[in-house]
């Protein structure tokens, strides 16, 4: 994302599939964005918990004593981290984001939108990079302020559920400014 830098917003929502698994995760992933550290966290989960777990189907590597024995390597206070997991405001949070992603009937991992665009499971690198070039060609084309356009055109003209949160989608997510 990096080669974007500035003409693309990262939304995060937390859809939990297996939730015995990975509830802790999605919890110390919203509390770690209380602590401006979302995406730091994000990516080390990946690497430190996720991966190994997969490699080697070591539920271990999920539990909350093995994301508290890696987090303070992100920046995260552990003991903040565990304070804001047990709070209501995470709990709220996750549940609001699954009752967002069901109304675009997301029930799997990884789902994408680019710009209004469903993008179902995983694409490699260059065929993402590709549809992320073609929307940002239909920005710069439409005569919208790109900094604009995502609310005039996807949410305001495009598909009726990304038209308002109270019709059925749209808004906020973790975009690296904390939640």
């Amino acid at each position: 994302m990096k080669e974007y830098d500035g003409k693309v917003r990262v939304v995060v929502k937390h859809m939990v599939v297996h939730p015995q698994q990975v509830q802790a995760a999605h919890l110390a992933a919203c509390a770690a964005g209380k602590q401006g550290k979302f995406f730091p966290f994000y990516e080390a989960f990946w690497e430190k918990s996720f991966n190994p777990y997969a490699a080697a189907r070591d539920p271990s590597k999920l539990s909350l004593e093995h994301i508290m024995s890696w987090a303070p390597s992100v920046g995260v206070d552990a003991a903040k981290l565990k304070t804001d997991m047990e709070s209501q405001d995470c709990q709220k949070l996750i549940q609001s984001d699954m009752a967002e992603l069901a109304k675009f009937q997301v029930n799997s991992t990884p789902t994408l939108f680019v710009n209004g665009i469903h993008v179902g499971g995983a694409l490699p690198k260059e065929a993402f990079k590709q549809l992320i070039d073609e929307r940002l060609k239909v920005v710069e084309q439409s005569g919208v302020n790109p900094a604009e356009f995502y609310d005039k055109k996807v949410m305001g003209e495009g598909v009726p559920q990304f038209r308002s949160k109270a019709g059925g989608g749209g808004g906020g997510g973790h975009d690296g400014h904390g939640h």
